[in-house]
């Protein structure tokens, strides 16, 4: 990637102040846009090869996708191979705000409303993983068994 600070930009930088104020703002201000543009879809600003920051924001979106797929193995197995094209499909739109876990719960609840309707089989097992049933202690009968046990 180019370098986008111009000389007065530099120049500024070592000015005490007001313009060093100004000039942190502005570099603020890129940081943004090329963050933006890396992880959240945005434009690229203007200096950058838009080629390759493209390639770097895919290749951000692949990494987060496959630390997705270490956290929550069963979203891969759920959706086969719709999960590497849907995944790629939410990260263009929605940057990471959480950790993994929460990005992976994200995501499924992206892919339960807006990600195309899945199969009816996928459906249910993405709201079973979503929403797992709550474990209920043991009944009376299985206290029962357990005490004649042991």
């Amino acid at each position: 990637m180019s370098d986008p600070t111009t000389a007065t930009d530099r120049a500024t930088a070592t000015v005490t102040g007001e313009g060093a104020d100004a000039a942190r703002a502005r570099l603020a201000r890129r940081q943004e846009e090329l963050l933006a543009a890396l992880v959240a879809g945005g434009p690229v600003p203007p200096g950058f090869d838009p080629a390759q920051v493209r390639a770097q924001s895919t290749g951000l979106a692949a990494k987060r996708r496959d630390t997705t797929a270490k956290v929550a193995p069963d979203l891969p197995r759920l959706l086969g191979a719709r999960y590497g094209p849907l995944f790629l499909d939410y990260a263009r739109t929605h940057p990471q705000t959480g950790g993994y876990r929460a990005d992976a719960r994200s995501f499924a609840a992206w892919v339960l409303t807006d990600g195309g309707p899945p199969a009816a089989d996928h459906r249910r097992a993405l709201e079973q993983w979503l929403h797992p049933a709550p474990v209920r202690p043991p009944g009376p009968l299985a206290r029962l068994r357990r005490a004649l046990r042991g």
